[in-house]
């Protein structure tokens, strides 16, 4: 799709406005605590233009994940067919890496698995809260229980992503091997009147991957959103690194989004005027992009603690890490050499080995 200046200066406006809304821990930290992570980001904007190869600032986001374990076995997820190692973080290696990490303004919980599979994962949402944190997780839903939505509701969450890639119950199970989407759609539900009735300020966003036999519900989607009091929907086209692509069955090829299509657009544009009218926030900035930034604002860790230029570099062993931020000094990883020649490729808009195919480079 073309890319459009516009909707993605609104889409970041939109994030951004969120974080700072939603960021209730950050208001509730020390004094000491608010400069740390003020300080870091004012660093990280003084440089972000120019992008140097060694940077002063911490970064200012972090991906973690907590676990690789999943209770679905979904066709396009790259943990089944690539050589991704499975795990989970303890939360003693968690409170290590966010003590490293101790100026971060946001932190997102989400890896190759299921969330509420870490049986810590209370554990570390508190331990970020009381650092000043903004906190975001991703799941997939089905393990929403009661018990959950009440443990969730105590903590001070941002936003929570729940991936629903279909509206249709056939085309969901197909996809999410595993999942049962009348129970999906019960527990998401449950969730926002939930948050309603604490009366938290969490964003519940439905998460969905566009592939070619889900284009037509676009607009489907902000009409379930509406439904089940969802505030946003995020849309996503399948990776297409090429990493991935050779990890992925004929079926999950044949139904890749690449180039323009005339159908995504219209239905996209349909979609957006939909959810203008029912005010629900739309996020799809996957079109083109200006540049990857990853490298100078943020940081993937695995639950093995190694680190990767982003979310989307998880196999490790095909493609190396950055380092072990458990077993090094944290400066040490983020301003070494392979830091340095990621950057140096993605700011001259070269593409490094480990980023070949991906669309925001």
């Amino acid at each position: 799709m073309k890319y459009n200046v516009f909707d993605y200066k609104s889409m970041r406006a939109k994030k951004y406005y969120d974080a700072i809304k939603t960021n209730k821990s950050f208001m509730k930290a020390s004094l000491k605590q608010k400069y740390k992570i003020f300080s870091n980001v004012l660093k990280y904007f003084s440089i972000a233009s120019k992008k140097p190869l060694i940077i002063p600032n911490k970064p200012v986001t972090l991906q973690i994940e907590p676990t690789s374990l999943c209770n679905l076995h979904c066709d396009f997820c790259i943990r089944y067919a690539g050589n991704v190692p499975i795990g989970t973080m303890s939360f003693e290696n968690f409170k290590k890496i966010l003590d490293k990490l101790d100026s971060l303004y946001k932190i997102g919980l989400s890896g190759e698995g299921e969330l509420f599979l870490t049986p810590e994962i209370f554990d570390m949402i508190k331990y970020a809260n009381k650092k000043g944190m903004l906190v975001h997780i991703n799941t997939n839903g089905t393990l929403l229980t009661k018990d959950v939505i009440d443990k969730l509701c105590k903590l001070e969450i941002g936003e929570i992503g729940i991936s629903v890639d279909s509206t249709d119950k056939k085309k969901y199970e197909k996809m999410r091997k595993g999942g049962n989407f009348n129970q999906l759609l019960i527990n998401i539900k449950n969730l926002t009147d939930a948050l309603k009735e604490n009366k938290r300020d969490t964003n519940v966003t439905m998460c969905a991957i566009i592939f070619k036999k889900n284009i037509d519900e676009l607009p489907k989607f902000v009409e379930l959103a509406r439904k089940l009091g969802v505030d946003k929907v995020a849309f996503q086209t399948l990776q297409t690194k090429e990493d991935y692509l050779q990890s992925y069955g004929k079926e999950v090829k044949s139904q890749i989004i690449t180039g323009s299509i005339k159908e995504l657009t219209e239905k996209m544009k349909e979609t957006r005027e939909l959810a203008e009218k029912y005010s629900i926030t739309i996020i799809f900035d996957e079109e083109e992009s200006p540049g990857c930034v990853w490298p100078w604002r943020g940081i993937y860790v695995t639950w093995e603690g190694e680190v990767t230029p982003c979310c989307k570099v998880v196999e490790i062993k095909k493609t190396g890490s950055l380092g072990n931020i458990l077993k090094q000094d944290f400066w040490e990883v983020w301003n070494g050499e392979k830091y340095q020649a990621l950057r140096k490729d993605l700011r001259e808009r070269k593409t490094p080995f480990v980023c070949a195919g991906c669309n925001r480079v």
